[in-house]
């Protein structure tokens, strides 16, 4: 497999410099000259991942996240981007989800090779940026729409994506969904549409209202689709989110500074939901940043309805970067979740350092699930290659398994 995977790159690699250097005069034509001065990407991501769940058999996996990419330059504000992946195995002691094998811990980085993004864009007109074809979507923190970037396989979106600012404060974005390609290699098909519109007066306030509506359209049940813990068919999850956020960071002096961040959200059915979907998200979060140094504190519920049988999903979103890195909670419980976290963040001889504590209840009569730490420690050792390690033990009260997680990994672009 490995072989074959690098083989295939090569070859990859050398049609790509065949399309982007010119050969003789009859490279004149526009499209063929878009091609020739475009420029190719290459992103390789070799990691370890250790995984342990009580009742399960340690996981080790070792793989390697290989991104191929062209961009085209732009005729006219057009111009096109093709991205493949790659994800190889070398060593395969974990359940991918995919791979059938159960008895291991899951690491739900199945090997694949696939076409990552392919859109057609254009740019210009004051700022609008219009896409179409399958593409990476990252909207503010990744919150409630991400690309889940720290995963082998991204979650990419086949979409129609514009957006727009009217002036230097305004902006607004919109996108309708009609295929997600989640992290597991698996075509979701969906009526989604997203829609925001952003305001920043001032680099002191940022504020933003926001509509996302999440119809999975799949005839039976997907392993890798969003999922909310209701018995039904496919479309028992799908649902219609609507919210506003407000954030910024105050200025003490020229080394203090005093972020902050508020965020609430309604959440109810959409697109054949069932009834059961009805909850509320709230985010406070505040803090201390002097000289490098971060000192945090957050709340996040993600609520439950009247009955404590549904709670908060985000499906669309980058999840492990929420609510702890050992992804005990990527599907929020029926009675909800509240999480109150502190985080400290710095950076020692060019290394980014961070540490999170959470606190974990439900939001349904606010029993004690479990807490977690994290840990990160990241060096840039040049603009091309990155290197880390990171932590995460999740010990249960009353909800999961004790869960501990750890990875290594270098990443290199170029």
């Amino acid at each position: 497999m490995i072989q074959f995977s690098f083989r295939r790159h090569l070859v990859a690699v050398a049609v790509l410099s065949a399309v982007v250097l010119p050969q003789s005069d009859a490279w004149a034509d526009p499209i063929v000259q878009a091609i020739s001065a475009g420029k190719v990407s290459l992103d390789f991501r070799p990691r370890y991942e250790f995984m342990s769940q009580a009742g399960k058999r340690d996981a080790n996996a070792f793989t390697v996240q290989t991104l191929l990419g062209l961009r085209s330059a732009p005729i006219g504000g057009f111009s096109a981007n093709l991205q493949f992946i790659d994800v190889a195995g070398i060593v395969n002691d974990y359940n991918s989800l995919r791979n059938g094998k159960t008895a291991y811990a899951v690491i739900p980085d199945p090997e694949e090779a696939n076409i990552n993004q392919a859109y057609l864009q254009y740019q210009g007109l004051g700022g609008l940026l219009v896409r179409a074809g399958r593409q990476e979507i990252n909207l503010d923190d990744q919150r409630f729409v991400g690309a889940v970037g720290f995963r082998q396989t991204p979650q990419t979106f086949d979409a129609v994506s514009l957006q727009e600012n009217p002036s230097s404060s305004l902006g607004v974005y919109a996108a309708y969904i009609w295929r997600i390609k989640n992290i597991l290699n698996e075509n979701v098909p969906s009526k989604t549409f997203l829609g925001e519109v952003h305001w920043q007066p001032s680099p002191l306030f940022h504020a933003q209202a926001f509509g996302y509506w999440y119809g999975n359209q799949a005839n039976s049940a997907i392993p890798g689709a969003a999922a909310c813990f209701l018995v039904g068919n496919a479309q028992v999850c799908n649902s219609q989110t609507l919210g506003v956020r407000m954030q910024g960071s105050i200025p003490i002096s020229a080394s203090l500074q005093i972020p902050y961040d508020a965020s609430y959200a309604k959440q109810l059915p959409y697109d054949g939901g069932s009834p059961l979907v009805d909850a509320q998200y709230y985010h406070l979060g505040s803090g201390v940043r002097w000289s490098g140094l971060g000192v945090l504190a957050d709340y996040m519920v993600m609520g439950s309805n009247d009955k404590g049988s549904y709670g908060f999903q985000t499906p669309l979103a980058t999840k492990h970067a929420f609510n702890g890195w050992a992804e005990v909670f990527l599907t929020t419980p029926p009675q909800g979740l509240r999480s109150l976290y502190f985080t400290v963040e710095g950076k020692l001889l060019g290394t980014a350092l961070q540490a999170t504590y959470y606190d974990f209840r439900s939001a349904y009569h606010s029993e004690a699930y479990g807490h977690e730490i994290d840990l990160s420690a990241i060096h840039r050792f040049s603009p091309h290659w990155t290197a880390g390690v990171q932590y995460a033990d999740y010990r249960k009260n009353q909800y999961g398994v004790n869960t501990e997680g750890a990875w290594v990994f270098v990443t290199a672009s170029f």
